[in-house]
Formats: structure tokens, C-alpha cells, sequence
């Protein structure tokens, strides 16, 4: 019997509705017979934010991205900002050079998969910890370009060819581990919209990747052995109107440090905004103790409520205390608190109407039955998904999630983005995983999959993770 292994095809903005639909048409037959016939397609809920980078950690680190200190593609982070004027810890933008930096900024004593396999093989992909440089991080150099053609050109298709031929090439050696990132999906989401004709078209270049790796593996004999896995990071909505939250900020007086012009008030920042995936964006305030401390609710009560009744935002989250790790949840439906106690169940109560819809307020609910029972919800996990955003100490004091249809990035956007993602709405945290082994549950959370794969390969799960095995035994 040969040793088992898992190729990880992570496609990248890909989302549940789209995939079920095309299977249901057969228009992807090899994920059909190599994926879908032999395990599941399962709903599953990712993190917040809902957007590429900070989405990939429950999959390669099997905790979110608030415990990993990684609370966005942007951020600001208070600690360094007064203290160190030229460390490179103050603000960071993964959405261009400073990608690079992105695994010295994660904070987590969590082992990668990559580590815990050795050999393993990665391609196009950012969250690279535990891989050595002269490691199989076989796009280490080649990824920005990549990446940089992906976004500003419409050649998304011929990135993926690259990807597609590395990743057959890295089988000659039979890697144990490969995560390879399909970026189609997403970057024609943006250019165009989520339903565009080139959109669909990367879904099915995924297939007939899918189907060409699976059929090189099965000449050697290892199809059995082998458990693939095609996961989405994130939904993708069509954007038609774009909030300016930058001008929002300078409208009222405030100095913002924000990307892409940081030298603007690189010293003299007294605010500052950080857009995520379009639609959900961190604001930071410096409050009577500088940027000392976080600010709280109480203390910007006039931004907070002009932010819950913008037309474009749709929920506003904001500390209510550094102690007790409270979050208000606001918006224009009413207030709810969520905080979460030392056993690590949820604490969910509403002060004023609904914000959420769920029709329940509860002093404690354990994190499995909270997915049971906002699965199916427009905001699936999100008081969980909330409260570990803000264990981040580089999480906003203000945190805005945008209404669909919308967007928090008026200017600076090269090229304007027609589609977005990174909200709590479930149309950007309900996202496809396809795996080619049965699952004890018909619904999971992304960070569930990295147990699974450890456990498959044999192999024992770190302590900590925040999820956990949805394999059958076999």
C-alpha cells in the first residue's frame, strides 16, 4: 500500500452556488468522478474577514485569522505606530510588495501543514511558513508577478496554465502535501462580475486540471490512497456603488494614514482606514491616551453612528471593552453584544431589535450548535467569526462589513473592482468544499478541513486548532 497523500486545489473567490449548479449540469466531470462521486460537496462557512491571504490560515494552520494576527489584507497596527516610526510592524498591505512579509507577521504557534508534512509542495500561494527557501515553494519569485499580471491584465487564464503545469510537474516526486491556488475565479470576479462568461470559463480550467492530476496519479497506482480536496476561500458578489471611506474620514476633520499614499501622514496619522476584499474595512482611532490603548464604543459614538446608518454599510462592529472582550454588533435593525467565556462558548444577546435576524438571544451557545443554527442564516457563524476577529491586536476599533451590492474603496482602485468580497454577509462566507472522502456532517467550517487532512495522512493534531475531523472512519 502506498502512503497516503492530498492535493489541495484552492479556488481562490469560487462560490457554492455556482459549483453546484455546474456539477448539476455536468459541466465538471472530472471534479464529478474523482471528487464529488467518491466523497462530498459540502456548504461550508470561512472566516471573517472573507478575503484571500487571511482566509487560507484555517486551511494550512487550521485556526482563523484573528488568532494568527492576520485580521486583513490591510491593516494598522497601534502598538508599533508612535513608538517606532520606521518599523516595519506599523501598517502593511499584502496587496503588493509588501505580500512578502506576510509569514513574518503571522503570530501563531500553530504548525503549517507544510510543516508537518515534509516535501510539501506549494504554488501561488502567500502563507508559506515552515516551507524553506530552497524549499518546494515553487513560485516563491515567480508568485508577485504572477500575481501583478492576474490582477492588471486580463490574462488570468495563462496564470493558471503556469500554476497547472508546476503543479503536474511537482508530482514527479510524489509530494505528500501539495496546496496549489487556482486565482481565476476571483480575479475575473473583480474585473468583471462573479457570473461573467471568463468567470466560468476558470471554473472549468479547474476541472480539466483536476482531472489531468488525477489521472496522472492514478497511472501510478496511488488513486486510492489520495484525498483531494477543491476549497473556496471566499464568495464574490457584483459591486455597483462604492463607499469612500477614506473621504469619510477626512470629512470629518481626521488625518487617515491609508494605502495606497502612507506618507501622506506617516507621522502625524490621527485615524486610519484598511480595506479588505472591498467590503469590509478596519478604522482606527487615536483617542486621549494616543494610540496607546484601543478605542472604545463609547468614545467615537457619533462615527459609529453615522457609519450603522450609511445605506452602504451593513453592519458596524465595536470593542466595548478591553477587559471583558465584549463586541456590539449595530446596525440600522438594532444592537446585540457577543462576548465569549473561558470554555469557549459564544455569549449572543440582543440589546435592541435583530441586528442579525436570528430570532434568539442566548447567554451561552456552544460554537457547534451556533454553526447548526446560523448555517442557513444571511450571517452563518458570525458572532463566533466576529469575536475571533477582534483577538487580533491589529484589529480596527471600528470594524464595517458592507451591504451586497456594495463596497468600502471609492478611490485608489486600479482597476476599478466590479465584483467583492470579505463581508459577513453569507453570500461571501458560504463557500464550496469538495472532498473526495465522505464527511460525518452535511456543513462545515473551513478550519475544519485542516484536521481532517492531518488526521488522514496519519498524523496527529496540534492542540489548539479551531476545528476538527469531519472524515468517516475507515
Amino acid at each position: 500500500m502506498s502512503e497516503r497523500k492530498c492535493i489541495f486545489f484552492l479556488a481562490d473567490g469560487a462560490r457554492l452556488d455556482v459549483f453546484t449548479e455546474l456539477i448539476r449540469r455536468g459541466d465538471l466531470d472530472n471534479i464529478q468522478k474523482y471528487i464529488v462521486e467518491p466523497g462530498e460537496l459540502l456548504k461550508a462557512v470561512t472566516v471573517f474577514p472573507s478575503t484571500t491571504g487571511p482566509a487560507y490560515t484555517p486551511y494550512l494552520l487550521g485556526r482563523f485569522p484573528g488568532r494568527c494576527n492576520l485580521p486583513g489584507i490591510r491593516w494598522f497596527d497601534r502598538r508599533y505606530y508612535e513608538t517606532n516610526p520606521f518599523s516595519l510592524r506599523r501598517f502593511r498591505s499584502y496587496a503588493g510588495p509588501q505580500s512578502f512579509l506576510i509569514n513574518r507577521d503571522i503570530e501563531c504557534d500553530s504548525p503549517t501543514l507544510f510543516g508537518m508534512v515534509p516535501g510539501s509542495v506549494s504554488i501561488l500561494n502567500e502563507i508559506t511558513p515552515d516551507i524553506h527557501p530552497r524549499g518546494n515553494n515553487k513560485t516563491r519569485y515567480l508568485k508577485y508577478y504572477l500575481v501583478v499580471k492576474s490582477h492588471f491584465t486580463d490574462r488570468s487564464n495563462s496564470v493558471e496554465d503556469v500554476a497547472g503545469k508546476i503543479l503536474l510537474e511537482s508530482l514527479e516526486a510524489s509530494p505528500r502535501f501539495v496546496f496549489c491556488v487556482f486565482p481565476g475565479i476571483d480575479a475575473y470576479s473583480h474585473r468583471y462580475h462573479p457570473f461573467h462568461g471568463k468567470v466560468m470559463e476558470s471554473y472549468a480550467r479547474l476541472d480539466r486540471y483536476v482531472g489531468k492530476v488525477a489521472r496522472r496519479i492514478e497511472q501510478r497506482g496511488e488513486l486510492s490512497e489520495t484525498l483531494f480536496i477543491v476549497g473556496s476561500d471566499h464568495g464574490l458578489t457584483s459591486t455597483h456603488s462604492h463607499f469612500d471611506s477614506l473621504g469619510f474620514l477626512r470629512r470629518r476633520g481626521l488625518r487617515p494614514l491609508y494605502y495606497t499614499n502612507v506618507l501622506r501622514h506617516f507621522l502625524d496619522a490621527d485615524s486610519s482606514v484598511m480595506v479588505s476584499g472591498n467590503s469590509m474595512a478596519h478604522y482606527y482611532f487615536k483617542n486621549s491616551d494616543g494610540w496607546k490603548r484601543h478605542t472604545l464604543c463609547e468614545e467615537i459614538t457619533d462615527v459609529v453612528e453615522d457609519l450603522r446608518c450609511r445605506p452602504e454599510v451593513d453592519i458596524v462592529c465595536a470593542r466595548t471593552s478591553d477587559m471583558r472582550r465584549e463586541v456590539k454588533i449595530m446596525n440600522q435593525d438594532g444592537e446585540a453584544l457577543v462576548s465569549m467565556d473561558g470554555e469557549g462558548s459564544v455569549c449572543y444577546r440582543n440589546v435592541s431589535g435583530d441586528p442579525l435576524g436570528y430570532g434568539f438571544s442566548r447567554e451561552r451557545i456552544d460554537i457547534q450548535e451556533l454553526l447548526q443554527l446560523t448555517i442557513d442564516s444571511d450571517y452563518p457563524d458570525a458572532p463566533l467569526q466576529i469575536l475571533q476577529l477582534f483577538e487580533s491586536p491589529r484589529t480596527g476599533d471600528v470594524v464595517v462589513s458592507a451591504r451586497p451590492g456594495y463596497d468600502l474603496r471609492a478611490t485608489h482602485e486600479n482597476p476599478e473592482h466590479h465584483g467583492s468580497h470579505g463581508s459577513l454577509h453569507k453570500e461571501h462566507m458560504v463557500v464550496p468544499v469538495l472532498i473526495s472522502r465522505r464527511s460525518k456532517y452535511d456543513y462545515a467550517r473551513t478550519a475544519d478541513i485542516f484536521p481532517s487532512i492531518v488526521r488522514y495522512l496519519g498524523l496527529e493534531v496540534p492542540p489548539g486548532v479551531d476545528g476538527r475531523d469531519i472524515l468517516e472512519e475507515e
